[in-house]
C-alpha cells in the first residue's frame, strides 16, 4: 500500500492539506473543533505518521537531540542512556549518539559532528575541564542549544542537570556510621578528571569530619591485590567494622573484587555503600546500601532544556535521588 501524504489526507477529510498540517502540528487556529475531530480521525485509521525529513525541511528542525557520554565502562551511563533513550521515544525524538572514552579531544570532535549533523539539542556528559573546554563549549551552544549532563564546565555558562550529591553523600555516611563504624573511607579514582567525583570528595569529607570519624579519602589501585592491601590498611587491626563508600558503580565492582581476595567480610569486618543502583547491587552481600541517582528526571530535564529549540541558559537543576538501605551496612530498615 502506497504510503499516505498530508494531500490524501486532506482529501478524504474534505480540508486543505494546510488544515492537516495545523492539526498534526497542534496549531488548531481558529478551526472548528468538529473539523479538527473529522482530521484527527482520518489520520487514526489511516495510521498516518508525518515524515522526519519532511518535517526538517518544513521546519528547519530534524527531531533529534546529540547526547555525548564520557565513560560508557561506568554502568551509570548506560543506564543513562536508557533512560534518555525512553524519554526521547515518548517525546517521538530520536537520539544520536557518541562515547568520548574520557578523551577531551574526542569529545570535541564528536561534539561537532552531532552540530554539523543538524541535531536540534545536545546532552553533553563532559570530561573536559579548563578556559579552553568552557570556550569550546560556549560556542557551541550559540550554535544548538546545550546542557551539561552531570558533570559542569566551570566558565561555559551552560545549564547542567545533575544529581543532589551533597544530600545523597549527607545520607550514606550516615548510613554507614550508623553501622557502628569509627573509620570511614571514600573509595573513588585518580588521574581522570570528573569535577562529580571532587564535588563528592568534598561533601564526604565534610561530613566526615562533622562526626569526628577517622578515614579519608583511598584510591584503591587497578591491580586487584595491590588494592586488597590497601583495603587491610584502611581496616586496620583493632576491633569494629570500617566504612567504605564507592564513589561509582566503576569503583564499586573494583573494590567488590579486592574484598574477595582479602579474609574481610561484609558487613561482618567492612560496611559497605555505593553510588548507583544496579541488579548485583540488590544481591550481593544481602543486599548493598545504595544512593540511588534519579536517571529518569535526570533524561526529563536534561531534553527539557536540549530538545525545545531554545537555549539552554546558566541554570542548574538539581534532581534529587535517595538512599535504600540494604545488609551490606547493617542498617536496613525498608
Amino acid at each position: 500500500m502506497a504510503r499516505m501524504r498530508i494531500k490524501d489526507i486532506a482529501a478524504e477529510a474534505g480540508v486543505s492539506p494546510a488544515t492537516v498540517s495545523r492539526v498534526l502540528n497542534n496549531r488548531p487556529g481558529t478551526m472548528s473543533e468538529a473539523t479538527r475531530r473529522r482530521v484527527e480521525a482520518v489520520i487514526g485509521r489511516t495510521g498516518y505518521r508525518p515524515s522526519n525529513a519532511a518535517r526538517s525541511l518544513r521546519g528547519g528542525r530534524t527531531h533529534t537531540v546529540g547526547v555525548v557520554l564520557a565513560d560508557m565502562s561506568n554502568p551509570y551511563s548506560g543506564a543513562m542512556l536508557e533512560a534518555l533513550s525512553d524519554e526521547a521515544a515518548n517525546r517521538d525524538l530520536s537520539l544520536m549518539t557518541a562515547i568520548s572514552g574520557s578523551d577531551a579531544h574526542r569529545e570535541k570532535e564528536a561534539i561537532e559532528r552531532l552540530a554539523a549533523a543538524g541535531v536540534d539539542g545536545l546532552v553533553v556528559n563532559s570530561c573536559r575541564e579548563g578556559q579552553e573546554a568552557a570556550a569550546s563549549l560556549s560556542a557551541i551552544a550559540r550554535r544548538v542549544p546545550t546542557v551539561l549532563l552531570d558533570r559542569p564546565v566551570p566558565g561555559s555558562g551552560l545549564a547542567v542537570v545533575t544529581s543532589d550529591n551533597d544530600r545523597l553523600m549527607h545520607e550514606m555516611v550516615e548510613e554507614v556510621a550508623g553501622g557502628g563504624c569509627s573509620r570511614i573511607w571514600l573509595l573513588t579514582e585518580r588521574g581522570q578528571t570528573s569535577a562529580i567525583r571532587r564535588e563528592r570528595a568534598r561533601a564526604f569529607e565534610r561530613e566526615r569530619g562533622a562526626r569526628g570519624l577517622d578515614g579519608g579519602v583511598l584510591f584503591p589501585a587497578d591491580d586487584r591485590d595491590e588494592a586488597a592491601r590497601q583495603l587491610v590498611d584502611a581496616a586496620g587491626s583493632d576491633a569494629g567494622p570500617v566504612g567504605l563508600i564507592a564513589v561509582n558503580g566503576l569503583v564499586l565492582l573494583r573494590a567488590i573484587e579486592a574484598v574477595g581476595a582479602t579474609s574481610l567480610e561484609v558487613p561482618r569486618d567492612v560496611r559497605l555503600a555505593t553510588f548507583d543502583e544496579y541488579a548485583w547491587n540488590r544481591v550481593l552481600f544481602g543486599g548493598i546500601t545504595t544512593a540511588v541517582q534519579d536517571t529518569r528526571a535526570l533524561a526529563t530535564a536534561a531534553l527539557d532544556l536540549a530538545a525545545k529549540g531554545r537555549a539552554a541558559g546558566r541554570d542548574t537543576t538539581v534532581i534529587p535521588g535517595h538512599v535504600i538501605a540494604r545488609a551490606s551496612t547493617g542498617t536496613a530498615r525498608r
